[in-house]
Formats: structure tokens, sequence, C-alpha cells
């Protein structure tokens, strides 16, 4: 059983010059094909494409993924329809930093995987500044975000600096 231990945080980027140091950058997709129970999502990172399941909330989820061919990949996508997002994932160290691009734009997330529920945090990359922990906040999953409308993801990203 494979199981993801995550925290995810709303984050501001106080040096933009951070994310310039980042080792590794990803433009990813993501499109979901459940608005509920387990998040059944298709993720084109860089071109490669990823089937992922994830059930659960809060920190502990089990999660699944396996690599799809570009053809099915981008099969499943149209299936998704507007339940949609897009992102710049800057990798700083052991923090992932999403900056978030379309509906979402201005939202920016920072997270973290962990080997135990109960580690402590490393401190965040400087420049990063951690605001609020949404990691059991359900507006915040990848999922609900993909679901806002126009309408909605703005008044989400307006309401949260």
């Amino acid at each position: 059983m494979m199981f993801e231990i995550e925290r995810r945080f709303l984050c501001r980027i106080t040096d933009p010059r951070t994310l310039a140091g980042a080792s590794r950058r990803h433009a990813i997709r993501q499109g979901y094909l459940t608005t509920d129970g387990p998040a059944v999502r298709i993720r084109d990172r860089d071109g490669e494409y990823f089937l992922t399941i994830k059930s659960g909330s809060g920190r502990v989820r089990r999660e699944i993924e396996v690599a799809v061919d570009p053809d099915a990949g981008e099969a499943l996508f149209e299936m998704t329809g507007n339940h949609r997002l897009e992102k710049v994932r800057y990798v700083l160290g052991p923090w992932e930093i999403d900056v978030f691009q379309g509906k979402l734009a201005g939202l920016v997330l920072a997270e973290i995987e962990l080997d135990d529920e109960n580690a402590p945090l490393p401190p965040p990359p400087a420049g990063i500044a951690l605001l609020r922990e949404v990691t059991d906040d359900a507006a915040f999953t990848n999922q609900r975000l993909a679901m806002l409308g126009p309408e909605e993801a703005g008044a989400l990203v307006r309401g949260n600096p």
C-alpha cells in the first residue's frame, strides 16, 4: 500500500529571486476525472503523463500513481472537461512551491512530503513566507481548486494573500 504524508501551506513569495534558485522547475497541467471520493487525476508534467488516485484526507493519504503514454494521457486530460488547473512547481530543497496560473493566478502553495506525519517541519526556503497551513482545509485540495469556475477562483485568490 502506498501512502503520501504531505503538508500544505498558503504562502507568499517575499523574494522573487528565490524561485530562480530552484533545483527543478516543472510546468504542470492536471485535470480531475472525479468530483469527490477518491481523487482521480491525470497530470501532464513537462510532457510526461501520470494517472494518480488519492483517497483520504489530511496529512496521510493513500496514493497510487502510474505513468501513461502521451496519447492516453492527452485523451484522459480531454475527459476532464473544465475540471483543470495549471501551475509551475519550483523545487527548493525538500519544499515544492506551486505558483498557480490561469484562473488561479496569484495563488501560491508550499508543499512538503514527510517520512512521518509527526516529523518536524524543516524551515521554509528563504524568500518564502508560510502564512497558514491548509492541509486539512478541503477548499485548498487540488481537486477542489480544479472544480472552481473563474469567478469562484478569483474570489478565493482575492480572499487569500
